[in-house]
């Protein structure tokens, strides 16, 4: 090997000096960038992961709440029908005890009517009688016939 010019010492030197930097370097440089990239991968595989689980959640989110949606404008809707139904009934009770009330009044002014009606003849009445006996007094006072008593009953008729 002389003849080429290679040194065998100086050879096997520099292989012994390349074999220690290499593992000087493997120790030292090589185990901690592949330790480095390794966690990186776990880190972006982790985060790729809980984007998936975040969208998974997103996705469930929205679905509930569309259901929550969907159920509270269900509850509302009955909430609206069933107070339509209150207000209604209420509107037809208080109608109905008003036309019972104005009834009731009509048929007190009917009777005070009556009975308003039944006093005035009685009270005609009474007039009537009296002036029959003042009118029999003056009669009767003046010496009249037979004749103008039936005029004067037919007068009173």
């Amino acid at each position: 090997m002389e003849a080429l010019g290679i040194d065998l010492k100086l050879l096997l030197a520099q292989i012994i000096n390349f074999l220690i930097l290499f593992l000087i370097l493997r120790k030292l440089l090589y185990g901690p960038i592949v330790k480095m990239l390794s966690d990186r991968k776990d880190s972006i595989a982790k985060g790729i992961k809980d984007a998936e689980l975040a969208s998974q959640a997103l996705e469930e989110a929205t679905t509930n709440s569309k259901k929550i949606l969907t159920e509270a404008t269900r509850e509302s809707d009955k909430i609206v029908t069933s107070a339509k139904k209150e207000i209604e009934q209420e509107t037809q009770k208080r109608l109905t005890e008003a036309k019972d009330t104005a009834a009731e009044i009509v048929n007190k002014a009917k009777e005070q009517a009556k009975l308003e009606q039944a006093r005035i003849i009685s009270n005609a009445k009474k007039e009537i009688a009296n002036l029959v006996v003042a009118a029999s007094e003056k009669i009767l006072a003046e010496k009249t016939s037979e004749n103008d008593i039936k005029k004067a009953i037919e007068e009173i008729k």
